[in-house]
């Protein structure tokens, strides 16, 4: 008689931890793609076979570690990272254990290459006009958000027009709880010369539209298009380069976020990473009200902009796009469009 459980199946397990994020939950999903590609390949079984042969075994450690030492050293010949190769092998423990296969997870001996770490590459302003000058408009006005403001790229894709106050002299930009990592929301700035990329982004667009609107309802899916968007946009522009230890490129849209959460190390220390929601710099600067934070952001702003450098001229254009910014509201609230207005 089978010792497993029918009724866990892999769409149980998938179902608890749907209550994770949506970025777990597919994580996982492409890690079930791979390991039964794996089974059929090495074993010319299913998962579901396998499993059910571990299942009448009273003790399979040896069984599954052999398993899971087969299935880490095809990680590694796929030049998966290190921490790919822990991700895959430890869901895959989770999952065996879930279907109440019978083996001590604390006796498993697992090896694993060590990967050499090596010194993460530093994106340069030089780089970023290049890659502005290989993309079209849109993905222009992402570079300068994300370099400016901090932005994850699925933080990003995930801002609507609603959330973005225009009336400062610094647009703050309110980032979902749903979309922030670890679920906590927060409020980033961006610089000038994002704001004119931004205004002319939301012409047309009603307060509930996303800022870059995708095709596929999964999120996920549309953060993986983006990336590989970019990585054409890197081998356009000449900077597709890769770590020579492993197989990624050592610009990524995360680049732009390190570029941003570096340029504040040179007036505030920490600032720039409670802006970009690092958990153990929020506390330091959670009571400082908006004037205050946009102080220190005009303050850091010349190490922030791409093209140009900060004046009286700027300030005052800002100022004066707050102003238009509250009237084109004043006149929305009672029907009027401005820009018909001005026709």
């Amino acid at each position: 008689m089978l010792v497993l459980d029918i009724k866990r199946t892999k769409e149980d397990f998938l179902k608890k931890k749907g209550k994770s994020s949506e970025y777990t939950l597919n994580g996982y999903g492409v890690i079930f793609r791979h390991l039964e590609k794996f089974c059929q390949s090495k074993y010319n079984s299913s998962l579901e076979n396998l499993i059910q042969e571990l299942a009448i075994t009273e003790n399979c450690q040896e069984q599954v570690e052999n398993f899971l030492t087969s299935y880490i050293d095809e990680l590694e010949a796929e030049n998966k990272t290190s921490g790919s190769v822990r991700g895959y092998s430890c869901m895959t423990k989770n999952y065996l254990k879930y279907r109440r296969v019978k083996f001590d997870k604390d006796e498993l001996e697992l090896s694993y290459k060590s990967n050499l770490k090596e010194e993460l590459y530093p994106i340069t302003k030089k780089e970023i006009k290049a890659l502005m000058d290989h993309s079209n408009f849109e993905w222009k006005t992402k570079i300068l958000m994300m370099s400016s403001g901090g932005f994850r790229i699925s933080e990003l894709l995930g801002v609507r027009k609603c959330d973005i106050n225009r009336e400062l002299e610094r647009y703050s930009v309110y980032i979902r709880a749903e979309f922030a990592k670890g679920h906590k929301a927060r409020t980033t700035l961006i610089s000038i010369e994002a704001m004119e990329y931004l205004d002319k982004l939301l012409e047309n667009k009603n307060d509930n539209d996303l800022l870059f609107p995708h095709t596929t309802k999964i999120r996920t899916h549309a953060v993986v298009t983006n990336i590989i968007l970019f990585q054409r946009t890197l081998k356009k522009a000449g900077l597709d380069m890769r770590y020579e230890g492993r197989n990624t490129h050592k610009i990524t849209t995360h680049s732009f976020r390190a570029f941003f959460i570096s340029q504040f190390e040179k007036t505030f220390s920490g600032f720039g990473h409670a802006l970009s929601g690092h958990a153990r710099y929020l506390k330091q600067y959670e009571r400082f009200t908006i004037g205050e934070k946009i102080e220190k952001y005009i303050e850091t702003e010349k190490y922030l902009l791409i093209y140009s450098k900060p004046n009286e001229s700027t300030k005052e254009l800002s100022e004066l796009k707050a102003k238009v910014s509250r009237l084109e509201q004043v006149l929305s609230q009672k029907g009027i469009n401005l820009n018909e207005l001005l026709k």
